[in-house]
């Protein structure tokens, strides 16, 4: 079936897939046997990194007006 995607979907327990996957990835004999095997060819569809889903986006410079440059000190 050429349809199939690479790596296999998960469902609602996303989050815990990709939580053990990390814990895998740091001690593969810290999860089960199973979970190894799994972990083995698993690849996250859309990995993002803990510190660019945390970091608040940059606030825009200028003087408030998007598009306006800031005014030049006198």
């Amino acid at each position: 079936m050429a349809d199939e995607p690479a790596t296999p979907t998960v469902g609602p327990n996303e989050w815990l897939v990709d939580e053990m996957y990390d814990q895998y990835r740091e001690d593969p004999s810290s999860v089960s046997a199973s979970w190894q095997e799994f972990f083995a060819d698993y690849r996250p569809e859309a990995p993002v990194p803990a510190a660019a889903a945390a970091a608040p986006a940059p606030a825009p410079a200028g003087n408030g007006q998007q598009g306006a440059p800031a005014a030049a000190p006198a």
